[in-house]
């Protein structure tokens, strides 16, 4: 891939997460990129990565960052939706 090419990846994560990655390999040859987190089709955030050393430490990274991402914004968002008004 030289450094004009982009790749676009779709990835399944847990939980009924997915990302879209794009992935740019740089002119020093690292790889560096965006990662659109979705979901179950809705889109929660975007995840941006840079200087990573090789195409698969750029997957590794963004699947890490994903499921960090991904506890972070289920945990709350869930026990938020549950809980009752306090509107009187």
């Amino acid at each position: 891939m030289s450094a004009a090419q982009q790749m676009q990846l779709l990835v399944d994560l847990p939980d009924g997460w997915s990302s879209r990655i794009d992935i740019k390999q740089t002119s020093s040859g690292r790889y560096a990129g965006v990662a659109e987190l979705n979901l179950r089709g809705l889109k929660r955030g975007v995840l941006v990565f840079m200087q990573q050393p090789t195409l698969e430490a750029a997957l590794q990274r963004v699947r890490l960052r994903a499921s960090q991402f991904a506890r972070e914004r289920l945990g709350p968002q869930d026990a938020s939706s549950k809980m009752p008004s306090l509107h009187s």
